[in-house]
């Protein structure tokens, strides 16, 4: 089957031959990659073990994350400023620094989950949440791989998975558990462990969600980054 290109796709050739936002994309790549390295540090700091200089290093990772943040921001500006472009490219630039928020904030979000390994001060264990918990953590984990995948080789069909997959197997499934937590069905659970289960399961639903805006940007118009994909949709 042949592979169905995406407008970005499609403009990205255009742009990088005239010299536009290449080294914004770049680094879009290289926060992915960035916050990918600083949800696994979060998650041994939380569910292996903590230790104060890994903790501080994923402080300093955070602030590498703002960094690029801004630089992605000032490439962007200075880029619409100076060039004749189309409305087209103009849609993939704002996109661009649309979905660099949600970057920066599963930068927050690793953050928070490394605040509450510090809290707990050793090995998380979820008891009856575990294999719940396990199981989404692995998803986050693969979403990182299969979203860096997506967004260097153009891939729409990986981006339309990570989209479906973080409705049907993250959102759903961790708004349940936490709905059930919340009515005191895991009461074997010691209180600190049931927060910290709440916790940890809407920090890992707000880091996947932001993976899914990402991937969002591969296959939606800009007015539609972050929402659902619809085949029928096309425009800007």
């Amino acid at each position: 089957m042949e592979k169905k290109e995406s407008l970005w796709s499609i403009l990205r050739e255009r742009l990088f031959k005239a010299g536009l936002l290449e080294e914004a994309w770049n680094l879009v790549i290289d926060m992915i990659q960035t916050d990918k390295a600083m949800f696994k540090d979060a998650h041994h700091l939380l569910r292996i073990e903590y230790q104060n200089e890994q903790f501080n290093n994923l402080l300093a990772v955070d602030k590498k994350i703002n960094a690029m943040q801004q630089k992605i921001r000032e490439d962007v500006l200075t880029h619409l400023i100076i060039s004749d472009i189309s409305k087209y490219e103009i849609s993939q630039a704002l996109g661009i620094v649309t979905v660099i928020n949600g970057l920066e904030r599963i930068g927050d979000n690793c953050k928070n989950i490394a605040d509450l390994a510090m809290a707990a001060s050793g090995t998380v264990h979820y008891g009856d949440l575990e294999e719940t918990v396990t199981t989404l953590e692995n998803i986050v984990f693969r979403h990182f791989d299969e979203l860096l995948e997506a967004v260097k080789n153009d891939d729409l069909e990986i981006s339309k998975r990570i989209m479906n997959e973080y409705k049907e197997d993250v959102s759903f499934r961790i708004n349940e558990t936490v709905i059930n937590i919340l009515k005191g069905n895991y009461a074997k659970l010691p209180p600190q462990n049931m927060v910290s289960a709440a916790l940890y399961l809407r920090y890992l639903k707000r880091i996947d969600a932001n993976q899914r805006n990402v991937a969002s940007l591969m296959v939606n118009p800009f007015k539609k980054i972050g929402y659902n994909y619809k085949d029928k949709d096309k425009s800007v």
